[in-house]
């Protein structure tokens, strides 16, 4: 269910994430903050063995210290669930921005609750009922006082009814975890080896040479970089934009980096080797 250094930090009292919790897509469905926190105590649960009820369960991972451990969370298990993130709420910089907040919010509670009715699910109200919720999808099980999380998680899309908003999003996380390193080392490559050119003329074949990584997750990173418009690709005279999914791996093309929009939305650390 977890790494080995998660599996033995649990059981030294520490407290150990299911490696699987944010690649599932299940922080975009359910209470992002207090579904978190139950993954976490699930969990440990699942590393340390611990059998009981729920609240046998944060006993015996917390003892009598729980004040605290909700935090902003909420005061105990009972405690109502929170679709609207209030640091985040005061951060936001204009009228505009909160209004935004609010509406997503609003949306993300109204998505769950429309999918479980539609599978005939209750809508938990509470923390403690959201750990129910959670079981009935499969993300835990308990038998026999047992608690138990799979290696691989259910997938939302799976077993819920989602809107299309939602399933977009889960699928550019997963698509942005898929490609992540492909997508460093060709940046590392322009910043780093070409020192932030206009214009790159290149081919598949050379940048998996220079990123050390597969033809499959370089194709990749190059569309998602493009998606993002962070990049664009371009072949021929007059040029014609394309899409590196669609390239021979030889063929040469143009890559053009968008430099403004690119250091707007990225912060790129240097390596020292």
């Amino acid at each position: 269910m977890t790494t080995d250094q998660a599996a033995e930090t649990a059981s030294e009292g520490g407290m150990a994430m299911h490696t699987d919790w944010w690649p599932s897509g299940w922080p975009h469905v359910l209470p992002q903050h207090q579904g978190m926190m139950l993954c976490l105590i699930l969990g440990t649960a699942t590393t340390r063995g611990l059998k009981g009820d729920l609240d046998e369960v944060v006993h015996g991972i917390f003892g009598d210290e729980l004040r605290g451990v909700f935090r902003s969370l909420g005061e105990n298990l009972d405690s109502p669930i929170l679709w609207l993130d209030q640091e985040e709420l005061d951060d936001a910089e204009s009228e505009e921005e909160k209004g935004e907040i609010l509406a997503a919010a609003k949306a993300h509670k109204a998505a769950l609750a429309s999918a479980l009715q539609t599978a005939g699910m209750a809508v938990p109200t509470t923390i403690r009922e959201l750990a129910h919720t959670m079981v009935e999808l499969g993300i835990a099980t308990t038998y026999d006082g047992t608690w138990n999380m799979p290696e691989v998680l259910p997938r939302p899309e799976n077993v819920l009814s989602l809107p299309d908003d939602v399933l977009k999003r889960i699928k550019r996380m997963r698509q942005f975890a898929d490609t992540e390193a492909a997508n460093q080392a060709i940046v590392r490559h322009l910043v780093e080896d070409l020192e932030c050119p206009e214009d790159v003329f290149t081919s598949l074949d050379r940048l998996v040479t220079v990123t050390g990584e597969d033809i499959d997750k370089v194709r990749a990173a190059l569309d998602h970089l493009v998606e993002l418009g962070d990049a664009r690709l371009y072949r021929g005279d007059p040029r014609v934009a394309v899409a590196a999914k669609g390239l021979p791996v030889h063929a040469r093309f143009h890559l053009v980096p968008d430099w403004e929009r690119f250091n707007e939305h990225r912060m790129h650390i240097t390596r020292e080797d």
